[in-house]
């Protein structure tokens, strides 16, 4: 990771070029600005940047970032559920093993309760109290989070079930935000030999979040209990399908170009467009980057292409040289002419007048 690209507040970075809305001009990503109890993401000269004054550390906005740009020095949400997942607890708390249980996705979520033998409790008892819950924003993101999970579960024909405590228990620990960013810092700085890094090995090289690979590596071990049917009508937060209008596709291939995750690809030719559902995460860069609006996103949801990265091809285009700019384009039939000289032809007419016709 270049070090000029973090932010770096009290115990909590931001890194510029993981953010979409920083890397990519047309995107209008505002999550964490929407979330952040002390406006703490703000824009410095039409950049998101990270306040640090501001900042307070609460990790509330970690869970809600597509990209995996925010992150703690106490609390690192993946090593989290792939420990989490291997403990006899049952109990993800703010007051025991979490800054915030918005702090984990929706996809952390989904992972532990996939991997987990036992149940999986939320404990939300402290919410409604807690400074961080300004306008009962974070309150209202866990349980969307946590119904977005249950969701989940069910379609892919998990049984398990991620409970929600909104009651405080007697046996419950009393310890203060500061009480548990000690205990926090103390276990990030030891090195745990139950977890399994075989998930997280070759991270740099990735462009997907690698809480979409812990996912999709849980969903694996599921997949026999997956419907006969794996292709649903259903829509998921955290990845869309996509479509490509063949007609009006120009082949100009910034969709695939712009893609942080590499979701979307080309043939090795470069006549059509790969698209691969487990590494998008709905950032919608394809949707407003594409000009003439041949691409979209789609309902549909396959649990196979997504668990396992299989390739759809969108389009495939016959490609034929213009007979006029001498460049390879998209052919339907009809004049070997490409549409930019088409519409170049169209709008300025006027310099192929000749002299002799304008006496």
């Amino acid at each position: 990771m270049r070090s000029e690209s973090l932010t770096q507040g009290d115990l909590f970075k931001f890194d510029y070029f993981k953010c979409l809305r920083s890397e990519f001009a047309k995107n209008e990503c505002s999550i964490c600005i929407d979330l952040c109890p002390e406006g703490a993401m703000v824009f410095d000269r039409g950049k998101l940047t990270l306040d640090a004054n501001a900042c307070t550390a609460c990790s509330a906005c970690i869970g809600s970032c597509p990209t995996e740009a925010l992150m703690s020095e106490t609390f690192d949400p993946n090593h989290f559920s792939l420990n989490f997942s291997k403990q006899s607890e049952s109990l993800i708390s703010c007051k025991e093993n979490v800054p915030c249980i918005a702090s984990l996705s929706v996809e952390h979520l989904i992972s532990i309760a996939l991997r987990k033998e036992g149940e999986v409790v939320c404990d939300l008892s402290h919410c409604l109290e807690c400074s961080v819950n300004k306008d009962n924003k974070i309150i209202e993101i866990i349980n969307s989070m946590i119904d977005e999970a249950q969701k989940f579960l069910q379609i892919c024909g998990s049984e398990k079930e991620i409970k929600v405590q909104t009651e405080e228990l007697e046996e419950s620990l009393e310890v203060g935000r500061r009480g548990l960013f000690k205990k926090l810092i103390g276990v990030a700085k030891e090195v745990n030999e139950e977890v399994s890094m075989t998930e997280l090995m070759n991270s740099s090289e990735e462009k997907q979040p690698l809480k979409r690979i812990l996912l999709k590596n849980a969903l694996k071990l599921q997949a026999e209990k997956f419907p006969e049917n794996s292709e649903l009508d259903v829509n998921f937060s955290f990845v869309k399908a996509k479509k490509i209008d063949a007609e009006t596709c120009t082949n100009c291939q910034e969709c695939a170009m712009f893609c942080p995750t590499e979701a979307l690809s080309l043939l090795q030719d470069n006549t059509g467009i790969i698209f691969q559902m487990g590494k998008c995460i709905s950032c919608s860069i394809c949707d407003d980057i594409c000009q003439p609006g041949s691409i979209k996103s789609d309902s549909r949801f396959d649990l196979v292409e997504f668990s396992f990265d299989r390739m759809q091809l969108l389009v495939k285009h016959n490609l034929e040289i213009c007979e006029e700019c001498k460049v390879a384009f998209p052919y339907h039939g009809g004049e070997k002419v490409c549409a930019r000289c088409k519409d170049f032809r169209t709008n300025h007419s006027d310099l192929f007048t000749l002299a002799k016709d304008l006496e």
